[in-house]
């Protein structure tokens, strides 16, 4: 009975919830450690608990790189022709095909800030643009502040303008780009800005 009470008692330990995800995670480890070992050697910076930062230097991801084109045998050299001579029509053709295909990118990326910029965020690149001058961050504020009271709204329709490169930010002033300026033209007028 002693023996049976001692087994059972192993038993449980051994069965502890720990001791199964331990093993299943050394399973893990064990099955995919290859997989594991080249995303280790592929991540730059980890951020630790606590504050710390551990990097990899940027020297020794290039040597890495290079060693590993060295294993596999390519080289980016040996992908473009050697001695290529293109008549007048095949460059003019070349050309118009990369228009076509720049034009091509221009749209579907308007089209994809028609859907991506809400009403409010199109009123307020149309309201810079009407601007006879480069305004402020805290005139940009100061005006959509009884339209647009919240802050942070404010501020994500401003970031998500600036991050399409619609518009710049110079020291204090905003100013629309160019392509802010083509996608206006392109898209039309939005809704009249507030007066």
């Amino acid at each position: 009975m002693e023996t049976s009470k001692v087994i059972l008692d192993y038993m449980k330990v051994l069965t502890a919830s720990q001791i199964i995800y331990g093993a299943i995670a050394l399973t893990f480890l064990f099955l995919f450690k290859e997989a594991i070992r080249a995303l280790i050697g592929r991540i730059a910076k980890i951020k630790l608990p606590g504050g710390g930062e551990l990097s990899t230097p940027q020297s020794l991801r290039a040597s890495e790189d290079k060693t590993t084109e060295v294993e596999i045998g390519i080289h980016s050299e040996d992908l473009l022709p050697q001695n290529l001579e293109l008549t007048p029509e095949q460059v003019k053709e070349i050309d118009e095909i990369f228009k076509a295909e720049r034009a091509k990118a221009t749209l579907w990326e308007y089209r994809y800030l028609n859907c991506f910029l809400v009403p409010q965020t199109q009123r307020v690149l149309d309201w810079l643009s009407s601007l006879s001058v480069r305004t402020t961050i805290s005139m940009f504020d100061s005006f959509w502040l009884p339209i647009i009271p919240e802050a942070n709204e404010r501020k994500a329709i401003f970031n998500a303008l600036q991050s399409h490169h619609l518009i710049m930010l110079t020291g204090e002033l905003i100013e629309v780009t160019p392509k802010g300026k083509e996608y206006i033209q392109w898209r039309g007028p939005a809704l009249a800005p507030p007066t």
